[in-house]
């Protein structure tokens, strides 16, 4: 159906943000590649802190869970070449895909389809342009 290139991220809640950062980082050997630290606007609309750790050709979006774990974690991303949302959406659900949501991507163009797996796993399709 779909050709998977890889997977682009591993999204996961921390309830020690530091702790993950420093076992990713230190004994893992990632990179820090990016650091949200949302306005108070922002947390009160339920974001939370994040970085994100390159690990070879993925990131581990850690997602700060010292009040609570996401509901949407951990989540994995794979990457997909660029196609149609539409044409996308109409074989996923051709075959009766369990479709939780479509999100575009910052970029305005690129965009992720969220399905769960038969026992409730979250995966993000993501067809970023220019893959």
């Amino acid at each position: 159906m779909f050709d998977i290139k890889g997977i682009r991220t591993f999204a996961t809640s921390a309830k020690d943000l530091d702790k993950a950062v420093d076992f990713y980082t230190k004994v893992i050997g990632g990179k820090i590649v990016r650091k949200v630290e949302p306005t108070e606007d922002q947390l009160q609309a339920g974001q939370v802190k994040e970085v994100d750790v390159r690990l070879g050709n993925f990131e581990v979006h850690l997602f700060d869970a010292s009040i609570k774990p996401r509901d949407v974690d951990p989540h994995h991303t794979l990457n997909i070449p660029w196609q149609e949302q539409e044409k996308a959406l109409a074989s996923l659900k051709q075959i009766g895909a369990n479709i939780e949501k479509v999100r575009p991507h910052r970029d305005g163009e690129s965009y992720s389809i969220n399905v769960f797996d038969p026992d409730g796993n979250r995966w993000e399709l993501s067809f970023a342009k220019g893959n």
